[in-house]
């Protein structure tokens, strides 16, 4: 069967920015050719000549109180901002049509402003109620789906500086399948002190504004947001929408070379123009103009010029510009920022100036569009965007719709070949599957505080007069000093990795660079590519890796704000890019050769199923022959470990034998540490190379309640997870009593039981009672990002075993309308369905079907 692309168009904008605070304002700062580059407010009193591209004034949020915006950081808060105008221009605000909407957000720097006062030493300035809204690195996405009422889903993309343009490939794909009728696409990006410190310890700041392709080298960075409605051509015109342009195509790829640097080379930049350009059925010739990354950097520029010169014969005839001299380089907003600056110009025939140009530096020597407009009738233009971890991103875009050649695809069937994991149970998959038949327990007890060092720090923390109160309230609750001193010394339950030799594993291992979440996702890849018999030679391309996080390199983090003090200018270079959420998959990428569609999602709890709905989509929409797909977690470091354990909403418990999701007195449950991999293909390719088949993803839903400031709405959420089910089933034809397994992603609170329970009820109704659920969370311990993988690892045991094991440590449960498994069985598994939730109320579902 041929599919005909839907054609998606853009039908509302946002904009925050240093020179603009709304669309209008900036469409005419740009044709002014106004400059936002200035020596910066925030950063001078650390770095000498610092400038940088700043949001000075404070903007405008409709419909937030006093109280909302300042529980809020700035990264939600400009997103929110950004997403009501697009809504606006859109015609959208309070519409039915949010009701199944999409949110994607790009962001590299979240969840950060709330501990800024602790990074910084100045506890006074602590707030807890930032911190429980704003704290996490996925919570912008969470609240602005929230705010908004985008309830069809929400992703955080954290690929650095092609974070935003990435955003708008995932949202592409999804109106492709029809999951949402239009995507909110946002890019959001506050600057912070340990960003700014990097670069400028990096050396790659400017001290003057900066002047792409030309004069002296050097970034000038930035910050802003910017949005996009992204809506389905004959969808927008029904409605009677205003269209701004049309996304044509996308395509991402890896470097695999380099944590900081470019691949010389340029491999994978014209790679990915490459991909974009064959996925839109167009010809080099057929572009009008490139929007480049062009940071200002000697490397960048001089990588850029090369890889657009092997792509396009005729690039002495095609403009190409940057627009990072008039707002800077804005990270994870970048992309987005200056996609807009393209429709609102190109529109006119004006092809947007590259600023501040003086001499052209060497090998730089395109037609940069220097200091002024020039007039051109684009049909069709590039804009690429590069990251740090070598993440490239290319989209082909128009400011007129049906400027294109339609486009089609066969659809693909996505198999599962290959599967790894690592966890307390053990460093391979085999042996963590034999210990679960056996039922043995992962994890040990631990130290709250192993360091009597950190015991001191704590307690004269806690003696400091001028601490804030709040803070005080926040790490020790009503605890007395006794009380207090009692807990210091007590331990904690912790599924631990532990006694690991990666050499033992591992064919290439840099130890230098690896920390403990990036080897535990190395070595769950490297199973699952094992197992699916593949290895790369020099076809590295033809695999993608789609990773999922939810804190990330917590130690590398650690270590490098800990640099920031006392003096940033010192900051230790060697852990910055290190610290980054793309930086697993960096590592992963180079020790592998890994150079495909390349993406790291944020999103949280289960953000390893975020990974999977996308590579799904990639293997379906034949983007992609192969993909891997998972997520990996590291334990917090202990002192992070206590103040969690002390803070009773996040309902961690110390005693495993209390881990009983499904219970009638379930308490919370334990953390756990691990990755989980699955290795995606082609099912006819798979057959065809002879690789035994595990399973077949025949569909998935995902929907999102809306209600982070209402958490108490059980009955929306429940909603949510019903809506995540009944999609995934109508993808995959199937009706309730086709179903042989539910394996649940409840943790074993309350709430999240509740809701669980409820969604089934739902849409099985009587079949509820008879339909067998699982849960194996106790084992692993709440693996965050990948514990829903980690479930389908056991699951796809279960389908070749013919066996279903029973949901571990509970035998007394919470109700008795449903068929909670309680002792093995012996029993047919072809059909299953797969639950996942992360703590931003955001929902999966995915069917697997058994091999043949």
């Amino acid at each position: 069967m041929t599919v005909k692309r839907k054609r998606i168009v853009v039908t509302g904008m946002g904009h925050l920015s240093s020179i603009a605070n709304n669309v209008s304002d900036f469409k005419q700062a740009l044709l002014n050719k106004t400059q936002g580059i200035k020596p910066s407010e925030k950063y001078l009193s650390y770095f000498e000549d610092a400038n940088a591209s700043e949001v000075v004034e404070t903007p405008i949020y409709p419909g937030l109180t006093s109280e909302q915006v300042s529980s809020m950081d700035n990264a939600a808060l400009w997103a929110y901002k950004v997403g009501y105008e697009a809504l606006h221009q859109a015609k959208l605000l309070d519409s039915s049509l949010l009701d199944g909407a999409g949110l994607i957000i790009g962001v590299s720097s979240a969840g950060t402003e709330a501990y800024m006062p602790i990074i910084e030493h100045q506890f006074e300035k602590f707030s807890l109620k930032k911190a429980m809204i704003s704290g996490s690195f996925s919570s912008a996405s969470a609240i602005v789906s929230g705010l908004l009422g985008l309830k069809g889903g929400f992703e955080l993309v954290a690929t650095a500086c092609t974070a935003s343009t990435n955003a708008m490939g995932i949202g592409y794909d999804l109106i492709q399948n029809d999951k949402n009728p239009l995507v909110m696409v946002i890019g959001t990006e506050p600057l912070y002190l340990p960003t700014f410190a990097g670069f400028y310890a990096l050396h790659a700041m400017k001290r003057s504004p900066s002047s792409p392709f030309s004069g002296t080298p050097g970034m000038s960075i930035g910050e802003g947001a910017g949005a996009l409605i992204l809506e389905e051509y004959e969808h927008a015109l029904a409605r009677g929408a205003t269209i701004y342009g049309e996304m044509v195509s996308y395509a991402t790829s890896c470097d695999a070379y380099h944590e900081t640097a470019p691949d010389p080379r340029g491999d994978g930049a014209v790679r990915v123009m490459r991909n974009a350009l064959s996925n839109a059925a167009l010809q080099p010739e057929d572009i009008d103009y490139i929007n480049a990354h062009g940071t200002g950097t000697e490397t960048n520029d001089r990588c850029e010029t090369l890889a657009m010169k092997k792509v396009f014969p005729t690039i002495m005839s095609i403009p190409v510009s940057s627009t990072k001299a008039y707002i800077g380089h804005n990270i994870g907003s970048a992309g987005i920022l200056e996609m807009i600056a393209c429709f609102l110009t190109l529109a006119d025939g004006q092809i947007l100036p590259t600023l501040n140009f003086t001499t052209q530096r060497p090998n730089c020597d395109l037609n940069y569009v220097p200091n002024e407009f020039q007039q051109g009738d684009v049909q069709l233009f590039m804009k690429n965007n590069y990251a740090f971890g070598g993440n490239n991103c290319c989209i082909i875009a128009s400011p007129r719709p049906e400027q294109s050649p339609p486009t089609y695809y066969e659809p693909r069937r996505v198999a599962i070949t290959g599967i790894g994991a690592v966890s307390s149970l053990g460093h391979e998959l085999s042996t963590i599957l034999d210990n679960i038949w056996a039922n043995q327990r992962g994890g040990s007890l631990f130290p709250m505080l192993q360091d009597e060092s950190l015991k001191d720090d704590f307690r004269s923390l806690l003696a400091d007069v001028g601490v804030n109160p709040e803070f005080k309230d926040y790490v020790c609750g009503n605890y007395t000093p006794e009380e207090t001193e009692e807990i210091l010394n007590q331990s904690t339950w912790l599924h631990q990795i532990t006694d690991l030799d990666p050499r033992k594993y591992l064919r290439h291992f840099d130890a230098r660079k690896a920390d403990a979440v990036s080897t535990f996702a190395l070595l769950a890849l490297t199973q699952a590519m094992k197992m699916a018999d593949r290895k790369i030679k020099r076809d590295g391309q033809q695999l993608g890796l789609i990773l999922g996080m939810s804190k990330g390199p917590q130690t590398t983090v650690d270590r490098y704000l800990q640099s920031l003090f006392p003096d940033p200018t010192k900051v230790r270079t060697s852990e910055f890019p290190g610290s980054l959420m793309n930086a697993i998959s960096t590592f992963c990428s180079i020790s592998e050769g890994i150079k495909g569609y390349n993406t790291t999602l944020a999103t949280g709890n289960n953000a390893a199923l975020g990974a999977l709905s996308y590579g799904y989509e990639l293997i379906r929409q034949a983007l992609q022959p192969q993909v891997l797909v998972g997520g990996a977690d590291e334990n917090l470091n202990k002192f992070v470990v206590y103040l969690q354990a002390l803070n009773n909403d996040l309902q961690l418990t110390q005693d495993p034998a209390s881990f009983q999701v499904y219970g009638h007195a379930g308490s919370g449950y334990v953390m756990g540490e691990g990755a989980g991999m699955l290795f995606l293909e082609d099912y006819q390719a798979a057959e065809q190379r002879g690789i035994p088949i595990l399973a077949e993803v025949i569909g998935y839903g995902k929907s999102s309640d809306g209600c982070y400031f209402d958490k108490n709405n059980i009955v929306e959420r429940t909603g949510a997870m019903s809506r995540a089910i009944r999609q995934a089933m109508d993808e995959a034809g199937i009706k309730p009593g086709q179903v042989d397994l539910i394996c649940g992603t409840s943790d074993g609170t309350q709430d999240d039981t509740q809701i669980e329970l409820g969604a089934i009820r739902a849409v099985f109704a009587e079949r509820s009672r008879s339909t067998p659920l699982v849960n194996y969370n106790a084992h692993f311990g709440f693996v965050e990002s990948c514990i829903g993988i980690l479930n389908i690892a056991v699951v796809l045991e279960m389908m070749k075993r013919g066996e279903v094991l029973p949901i571990p440590n509970t035998r007394q449960f919470c109700t008795d309308d449903m068929d909670f498994v309680t002792e093995p069985r012996k029993q047919a598994v072809n059909t299953a369905l797969i639950l996942g939730a992360s703590e931003g109320g955001n929902y999966y579902a995915f069917l697997l079907r058994k091999a043949a």
